[in-house]
């Protein structure tokens, strides 16, 4: 998978909308820290980014820097930007704030980024001993329970929230647990009349709302308006700032139906900036469906070979994907469909899981035990 901001199946961004960010959504995919191979530089740092590193460069302060790596980690969950993911992690071992919560909501972020759950719940506890009320702790612990398939305590986070009146996350959050928990018909149903009801929300609840409409869509063999809900967030303005997990779910969804349509838009996205893993992987296969030669393809083989020389873990689904689905060894595949599930028990990673043992299954069926002795 990609390093999880991308756990992002499990698909991962910040959640802007009370008083202030609201902690990450992990889906199936995550940050490149470190990948070294061709840059692109096209795209201009995002001004309000600029403005925030030009404030900790002049004041120095602790304070600053834990904002601006929580910028960059914003910025990092966007298609082509994940390099800031390592970029916040430098700069926060300049920022060192014990007595600040903001400071230990961000490593605890970074944490949970890199399956790191342990760490992260207890920088959360942390962060929850200066400010217990904190609506950014409590979801985020929703969010690596969610990761663990413990459905039982993220639903607990969620119930918290009930106490700061904080009833459209309260509703959505217990929501996408009850669709995990498999009351998807039910669930699927309060969403879209809560999505109705909710007609301004900050662009992040919004975002969050729609890559649950689609989880419950598909999950309920709806494919098609799973589809339809990412596209509303994808094909609108401001659609550079959706989070990566929503673009690698839209291109799972729509491969089969139209390849022409994932090309057009990830080769877009890819001529801005260098692609993550995940969404180079989407981008080949759509070359490959296409017969449009081997030019991504072969990019994607590099980057397979840089993973598996670093034995890098945090990318076992995205290996697990490549090995299944465009250049096919299913002993590869449930290898790192295996590593993968160890590490995150969403949807998307048990389904991995069972596709690669499935074709490890076919490709190798069971000798047949007739009781003769040799």
């Amino acid at each position: 998978m990609l390093q999880k901001t991308a756990c992002i199946t499990v698909l991962s961004f910040l959640l802007a909308g009370t008083a202030a960010s609201l902690p990450a959504i992990t889906f199936a995919a995550s940050p490149e820290a470190g990948l070294i191979l061709q840059s692109k530089s096209r795209v201009v740092l995002p001004s309000w980014v600029k403005q925030l590193e030009q404030q900790a460069s002049q004041s120095q302060s602790a304070a600053d820097k834990v904002t601006l790596a929580q910028a960059y980690l914003q910025l990092a969950r966007q298609p082509g930007w994940s390099r800031y993911f390592d970029k916040a992690q430098q700069l926060l071992k300049k920022a060192h704030s014990p007595y600040s919560a903001a400071y230990w909501l961000v490593l605890a972020d970074t944490a949970q980024q890199q399956h790191q759950f342990e760490d992260a719940l207890n920088y959360l506890a942390k962060a929850q001993q200066l400010q217990p009320d904190d609506i950014n702790a409590l979801l985020m612990k929703n969010r690596i329970y969610l990761v663990q398939n413990n459905t039982a305590a993220a639903l607990a986070e969620c119930k918290k929230l009930l106490g700061q009146q904080e009833l459209f996350l309260l509703s959505l959050c217990s929501l996408e647990v009850a669709g995990r928990q498999g009351k998807t018909q039910d669930s699927y149903k309060a969403l879209q009349l809560l999505a109705r009801q909710q007609q301004t929300i900050p662009l992040a609840q919004q975002q969050w709302l729609i890559a649950v409409l689609a989880e419950q869509a598909e999950a309920l063999r709806q494919p098609k308006q799973a589809r339809v809900w990412l596209e509303q967030l994808l094909f609108a303005a401001q659609s550079e700032l959706a989070p990566l997990p929503l673009w690698v779910k839209w291109a799972d969804l729509t491969l089969k139906q139209d390849a022409a349509l994932v090309y057009q838009k990830l080769q877009h996205l890819h001529q801005q900036q260098q692609l993550e893993d995940a969404l180079l992987l989407r981008l080949a296969l759509a070359e490959q469906q296409m017969a449009e030669g081997q030019e991504y393809q072969l990019l994607m083989q590099q980057r397979v070979s840089l993973r598996e020389h670093r034995q890098d873990t945090l990318h076992s689904a995205d290996l697990a994907h490549y090995y299944l689905r465009l250049t096919p060894d299913p002993e590869k595949a449930l290898y790192y469909a295996r590593l993968n599930v160890q590490q995150a028990q969403e949807p998307d990673d048990q389904l991995l899981f069972n596709l690669a043992l499935a074709q490890s299954q076919q490709d190798n069926p069971p000798s047949v035990q007739t009781g003769e002795q040799p």
